[in-house]
């Protein structure tokens, strides 16, 4: 890693090229690794990133073979019949079959379920970028959709090809993706991954259709716990998050790539909070998580921040204009 000055010093901001400052410096806390990493913070766009942004071989070294997040049977639930009623009522999946009762029920209370449903293009193709072991893709099929996928892992692309999915390996940029192609992109906790994500939406809008929608689920710099815990907040998951993003960063970035936003929810679980507390303790014994007075705890959190819509997760849908 550089040196401390150089890590403290002046920096330029990846996202729109702002001035940053220094925010904060920790360590890599999942795989329990002392070297130390300093965030900066961009004085215009506010978004929060890993300075100095480190080479691809040294990103490539933050993904050891013990970090995995590949299951070998990954297979998603198929939906209930409510959850079919709402996509089908509100949503446009016209083939999903419900009952009378549960088409009615969404109808009158389907606005608060299932909100972070995607709507349906009939014959619509899909990328999910970053697919892993193809979960949301098989989820995305059963309901229509002609999906294809795209990650750098070769455990993740064979693990897909087995089960008979169109997945390759690589990223946004090397997959020499036609333009204008797809009629959805969903880049599900990729962005931040990412060490030039104006580069990577720019590629986005590229290859979607005109009326093409572009799907980014991300950790929300704003979330409400991101300032108690600083660089314990979980979703920091220092150093593989090169970026942290806020939505007004990331509506400027899509603004400025022709991109629209449709929607935009945050949303959050008790996890974050109580593995950061579990960071900032430094715990080594029973996980917070398993003591149930801190899980009860951690509801509150999650009320708190939905009613101020700082969750700790952003879900934002851009539309090509």
């Amino acid at each position: 890693m550089a040196s401390s000055s150089a890590q403290r010093g002046a920096s330029r901001c990846p996202l729109c090229d702002g001035a940053g400052h220094y925010a904060y410096t920790g360590r890599d806390l999942l795989l329990d690794r002392p070297e130390q990493y300093s965030y900066h913070e961009c004085a215009n766009c506010r978004a929060v990133y890993l300075h100095p942004l480190p080479d691809a071989g040294t990103i490539a070294d933050f993904y050891p073979e013990s970090y995995s997040v590949y299951k070998p049977d990954d297979r998603p639930k198929p939906p209930g019949p409510f959850e079919r009623a709402v996509l089908r009522e509100r949503f446009g999946y016209s083939a999903l079959e419900a009952p009378a009762f549960h088409r009615v029920l969404a109808r009158l209370f389907g606005a608060l379920a299932y909100r972070e449903a995607i709507s349906f293009v009939p014959g619509g193709r899909m990328l999910d970028v970053g697919c892993g072991s193809g979960r949301f893709l098989r989820k995305m099929a059963a309901l229509g959709w002609r999906c294809e996928g795209l990650d750098f892992s070769e455990t993740a692309v064979s693990l897909c090809r087995a089960a008979g999915l169109d997945v390759r390996r690589g990223d946004l940029f090397s997959a020499g993706l036609d333009d204008a192609s797809f009629d959805l992109l969903t880049a599900r906790h990729v962005i931040e991954h990412v060490p030039d994500p104006a580069a990577f939406v720019r590629e986005a809008a590229r290859i979607l259709k005109r009326g093409g929608r572009l799907l980014i689920q991300t950790p929300n710099s704003a979330a409400l716990g991101r300032p108690w815990f600083g660089a314990y907040w979980f979703a920091n998951d220092i150093p593989r998050h090169l970026v942290l993003f806020a939505r007004q960063n990331l509506d400027r970035l899509a603004a400025r790539c022709g991109l629209a936003p449709i929607a935009h929810m945050t949303f959050t679980t008790p996890k974050i909070l109580l593995n950061s507390l579990d960071y900032r303790l430094r715990r080594t014994g029973k996980p917070s998580r398993k003591l149930r007075w801190r899980r009860l705890a951690a509801r509150s959190y999650v009320l708190a921040a939905t009613i101020a819509g700082r969750g700790d997760e952003l879900y934002l849908v851009y539309e090509k204009r």
